[in-house]
């Protein structure tokens, strides 16, 4: 983001102001970038607080039964870094913060490897009784069970599932049911949510307000 603004019949910052503030010493310049940043960043805290793109549009709830706030730990670390005196970079301290910040912005898919959910989560018991949602998937997959009386098959009670089937087990039969080869490597979908940036027109009009202070700043 340049200290430089483009005139319009709305927001007047004419030539001579925009020279003006180019003119001005580095120390000056640093402070009107700063003080533009932490602007920015309040706006960027207070979109993710009411759950809004720069659009005002909603952002894109989380997939699953818990459907709380998206990128609230991108509220904080949040930081403007001004460059040469004449840039503006806002952006989060935590390197792997701004990565996921990146790809929420444009939408971008996000790869994902065994060894990645392995590293996160452990290496799973696949000796362990399946969970709820691999018994539910069972279900949907048309998964049946040998009646008792030795007649038929019927489809099993989620918690018939949970309590004769292993983690591994599932697994292996949902993969099978399904058609779905194994894999190591897989993209996860990622929502498009714009949270930082603010309309061209604002900028302007708040950069005006931060240079008329600046000229009167010691």
């Amino acid at each position: 983001m340049k200290p430089t603004v483009s005139a319009n019949k709305r927001d007047v910052l004419n030539m001579q102001e925009k020279l003006a503030m180019l003119a001005l010493p580095p120390k000056k310049r640093i402070w009107i970038l700063k003080t533009l940043g932490r602007w920015e960043k309040a706006n960027t805290r207070k979109r993710i607080q009411q759950q809004k793109d720069i659009h005002g549009k909603a952002l894109a709830p989380q997939k699953g039964k818990k459907r709380g706030k998206v990128m609230r730990r991108m509220a904080k670390g949040l930081t403007p870094y001004v460059r040469n005196a004449n840039r503006l970079d806002l952006t989060w301290n935590n390197k792997l913060t701004a990565k996921i910040a990146a790809r929420h912005h444009v939408g971008q898919k996000q790869k994902m490897t065994a060894r990645q959910m392995q590293k996160r989560w452990g290496t799973p018991d696949y000796s362990a009784s399946c969970s709820k949602g691999q018994a539910r998937k069972l279900r949907e997959l048309g998964y049946t069970v040998s009646r008792k009386s030795g007649k038929g098959r019927k489809k099993p009670s989620l918690r018939l599932l949970m309590d004769t089937v292993t983690h591994g087990q599932a697994g292996k039969i949902i993969r099978e049911l399904s058609n779905q080869p194994s894999v190591t490597a897989w993209d996860i979908p990622l929502a498009q949510r714009q949270i930082l940036g603010s309309k061209e027109r604002e900028v302007t009009r708040r950069l005006i307000t931060i240079f008329e202070q600046a000229k009167t700043r010691k």
